[in-house]
């Protein structure tokens, strides 16, 4: 999940309920942050998949028990190896990267 055409980058603002903004590529999303001094968090999510079944594919994730396929869990799941940046006033501060 490293091009832009199989994954779009999710911003979402420090203690924020919902995600303010979806671009296309890292580099977009990134001078948004930055030219409005925001602060939160950039997530890389999988196109058109959601990232359980993403993670499933992958071989990141399995299934091991009914709680696994529940909605509550599919619907809240985010996988550790999706690519994230944390931002502080519109600069990086950590980038999450996957070497688990």
């Amino acid at each position: 999940m490293h091009s832009s055409s199989d994954s779009v980058f999710v911003f979402n603002f420090n203690k924020a309920c919902f995600s303010s903004a979806v671009f296309s590529s890292f580099t977009l999303a990134n001078i948004w942050i930055k030219k409005n001094y925001l602060s939160g968090v950039l997530t890389e999510y999988p196109l058109n998949q959601g990232s359980y079944d993403w993670a499933i594919e992958q071989g990141y994730f399995k299934v091991k028990s009914p709680i696994d396929r529940s909605p509550v869990f599919i619907g809240s799941f985010i996988s550790v190896y999706q690519k994230c940046w944390h931002f502080m006033d519109g600069e990086v501060l950590e980038e999450i990267i996957d070497q688990l």
